[in-house]
């Protein structure tokens, strides 16, 4: 069996054996759906909190897209093991997440990854790494769902996905990509690679290169019927490859209980289906050289084209629509296709060559506009997909499904009839505020709807706007997605923002780096997730970000970790800085409860201003297993925290530095009344033996009829969390010795318990060193060495 904890996989096949037909009858990690919720097997709901792991979108060596060398020449022998990040270093980085209170991991991989080096080949060296890599998670309590990512196509037309040898197959020329302006490519490009147009890689959408396979892919039947590639419809054939790729992934993680699905394919984009006029631009999106879909296609057959330049920060380009400038394009007229190859869509009669002038001439400018891409191509690929990724791993995997992001307008959303998806749906939109992400600006009292053209003035409209998006996305759910609930796979910030202030903006003539906008805008994303109490994957943890260039893709800067980030939780706090390198912690990480035992009343809220935390809902009789309430105290709490309860009583589970310093609240609440509180506060926030004062204090005092009885605990800064050792899924029974600490004067129904644990090993005290490969394990509910409070 391979050592996970060395940097080599010579043994790789042996990792993905098949295991027996035992192991299949397995237990899924506890998350499952009833309805528009996520719930667990005791009947609770849950929050999903996760991250997507970047860094996995390009190959190991010189895979970051500002390097040239060797980019074309490794196309078929790039290798993604250690994408996202060595083996040797998974301990580190999950032990990281799972301090920051995230419960799951969205695991970006690519087709390439899978099948680079050709047709039916496949890297059983990246399915042993990547099912190594998804059994570390599994040890740190973190749920997996996987998800076969794409941006634009491919690496070859600027963005990450499916192999290169796809391009030759349908005979397009990658390295003609740049001259002929298929598509603008970081790699390639022929300035300043520093100086690469902010977000601009969505563009090539529509561009001969990405529009062409993406075609191919969805509808070659209805498009392209007389195309083959080796004896198969271009459609069928290139769905058929990435489908087995993405079985051969299955195969090889079926076993982990901490698998929780796949997601079908990351923002598909419908290619050309659908567009009504080929000769115009389409879509709100126009930055740099924007040729028309028509313009691209004569462009990719050697004609030279006047193009239009755009600025996505122009005024005259966002609300008119209007080029800065032409441009002459192609001027040596290279052909984007290979020897012997011509445009596919000229073969099929789309445009053709005047014979008098000798120039392309548009024949059918809607030939693309006669099938809807949702409902024609993507749904029921879905359902084929799922039966087949179903068939190779457990047939209660969630599907995720997703459409091109909104903000994009390419196509509507179609109506998907989850029961003969097998049910387990999961609606996993994109989200993110449009004018932070793609202009660099964070402006609280200023945004843009992209979708509807118009700008928002003023906090509360902008707001709103954020608020009515979100609802829209948990409505679409209801309407299209059978209900199902919600998860938003990607929502995120840029840390580049206002030119780059994070790594020093000047300062009365010093140069000071400065979180604040970051911090200010990561946290009114997260303010309006949790609003709609929404379920989210935030993009993105690049364990290899640098500074001079991101996370290493296009210029993008959207990572919460950093190597030389300045530390934001001081050494007392963090001794073994677990939390070194997070960007704008105060943002994100906060309190939230993990599970309910019944149904919320209202929304829980976060009050980032005096770092209150309130929690009010109502119990599920049926369930017999505690609220969970999840504490960051060397984040939020460093000087101590309250907890207040309606009702019931409550215990915690401390971690100790080691894992982060994190606090889990499991509150019993008392059965006899219907409607609990939960407060979280700092020391001294709310006033010792005052029920909480937030948003629902009118609420819980109409409710108790001023009865409440708050239970508060003070946890001191200088007191260490008990130690337990053993693994998180096979808990060791240890013997406690434990020593009790009186509470506070007035407090005297909260005893904190510091532990000792006798083991076979001999006592250890709670500030010993742990060993690299020794996990943590949370004690059990009520057990010695918890703190209890009744009320």
């Amino acid at each position: 069996m391979l050592d996970v904890h060395k940097p080599h996989y010579s043994d790789a096949p042996a990792l993905i054996k098949t295991p027996s037909a035992a192991v299949r009858e397995y237990a899924r990690l506890h998350v499952n759906t009833r309805d528009s919720d996520f719930v667990d097997s005791a009947g609770r709901t849950l929050s999903l909190r996760g991250v997507n792991l970047g860094g996995a979108k390009f190959p190991t060596k010189n895979g970051r897209t500002h390097i040239s060398d060797g980019f074309f020449e490794g196309m078929y022998d790039a290798s993604f093991v250690g994408r996202p990040f060595p083996l040797a270093e998974a301990d580190t980085h999950f032990n990281r997440l799972r301090a920051w209170g995230l419960n799951l991991v969205r695991l970006t991989i690519t087709w390439e990854a899978v099948e680079h080096e050709g047709p039916g080949i496949y890297d059983e060296e990246y399915l042993a790494y990547l099912t190594a890599l998804v059994e570390k998670a599994r040890l740190f309590g973190l749920a997996v769902y996987i998800d076969p990512h794409q941006d634009v196509w491919s690496r070859f037309s600027g963005g990450d996905g499916a192999p290169g040898w796809t391009f030759e197959k349908v005979g397009l020329d990658v390295r003609a990509f740049q001259e002929t302006g298929a598509a603008l490519v970081h790699q390639t490009y022929a300035g300043d690679k520093s100086a690469f147009p902010r977000m601009c890689w969505p563009t090539n959408l529509h561009k001969l290169a990405c529009a062409t396979m993406f075609t191919l892919f969805w509808a070659g039947n209805a498009f392209a019927p007389n195309f083959e590639i080796d004896g198969q419809s271009a459609q069928d054939y290139l769905q058929g490859h990435y489908t087995r790729a993405m079985v051969k992934v299955a195969e090889a993680v079926f076993h982990l209980p901490n698998v929780l699905g796949f997601g079908t394919m990351n923002e598909p984009l419908p290619g050309y289906i659908g567009i009504r006029a080929l000769d115009k631009l389409s879509g709100p999106l126009k930055n740099d050289l924007m040729p028309t879909p028509f313009e691209g296609m004569a462009l990719g057959s050697g004609f030279e084209v006047k193009v239009g330049r755009y600025a996505i920060d122009s005024l005259k380009c966002l609300a008119l629509g209007m080029p800065l400038s032409t441009e002459l394009t192609n001027s040596g007229k290279r052909s984007a296709w290979l020897p012997g190859r011509e445009c596919v869509w000229r073969q099929h009669g789309v445009w053709d060559v005047n014979s008098l002038t000798g120039l392309p001439r548009l024949l059918e400018p809607n030939y693309f506009a006669k099938k809807d891409f949702g409902l024609d191509f993507y749904v029921p690929f879905t359902k084929a997909f799922a039966r087949d990724i179903r068939t190779a791993g457990h047939a209660d995997w969630l599907i995720f499904v997703e459409m091109p992001p909104a903000d994009l307008g390419l196509c509507p959303f179609p109506i998907f009839d989850t029961e003969h998806l097998g049910g387990g749906v999961v609606h996993a939109p994109h989200w993110y505020d449009q004018l932070t992400l793609f202009l660099g600006k964070f402006v609280k009292w200023a945004s843009f709807d992209v979708q509807k053209g118009s700008p928002h003035f003023g906090a509360g409209s902008v707001s709103r706007l954020r608020s009515r998006q979100l609802r829209e996305l948990l409505h679409q759910a209801g309407t299209h997605v059978g209900g199902a609930p919600t998860m938003i796979g990607e929502v995120g910030i840029p840390f580049d923002m206002h030119e780059r202030e994070a790594y020093g903006g000047l300062v009365n003539n010093c140069v000071v780096p400065t979180m604040v906008n970051c911090e200010a805008a990561l946290c009114a994303t997260i303010d309006a997730l949790e609003a709609s109490h929404l379920s989210y994957a935030l993009w993105c943890y690049a364990a290899d970000h640098t500074p001079e260039w991101g996370d290493g893709w296009n210029r993008e800067d959207l990572s919460l970790y950093s190597e030389t980030a300045a530390r934001e939780v001081p050494l007392e706090s963090d001794p073994h800085g677990v939390h070194l390198g997070g960007r704008a912690l105060a943002a994100f990480v906060r309190p939230y409860v993990q599970a309910v035992a019944g149904t919320l009343v209202g929304t829980p809220v976060y009050d980032a201003a005096t770092r209150t935390y309130e929690l009010v809902f109502r119990h599920d009789p049926t369930i017999t297993e505690p609220t969970l309430v999840y504490v960051p105290t060397a984040v939020q709490y460093r000087d101590g925290y309250e907890v207040y309860i309606s009702d019931g009583e409550y215990d915690l589970e401390m971690q100790p530095a080691k894992a982060g310093g994190f606090v889990t609240v499991r509150y019993k609440h008392d059965p006899r009344k219907q409607i609990h509180t939960l407060t979280v506060a700092p020391k001294g926030g709310l006033g010792k033996g005052r029920a909480p004062t937030g948003i629902f204090a009118g609420m819980a005092g109409a409710l108790f009829s001023g009865a409440a009885k708050p239970v508060p605990y003070s946890a001191p800064r200088s007191s260490p969390p008990p130690p337990f050792r053993g693994s998180p899924w096979n808990p060791r029974k240890a013997i406690r010795n434990p020593t009790s600490q009186t509470a506070p004067e007035g407090d005297s129904r909260c005893t904190l318990v510091h532990a000792r644990i006798r083991t076979p090993r001999g006592t250890r005290s709670e500030h010993e060193e742990w060993g690299p490969s020794e996990a943590l394990v949370l004690p059990e509910v009520g057990g010695r060495g918890a703190v209890t409070g009744s009320g």
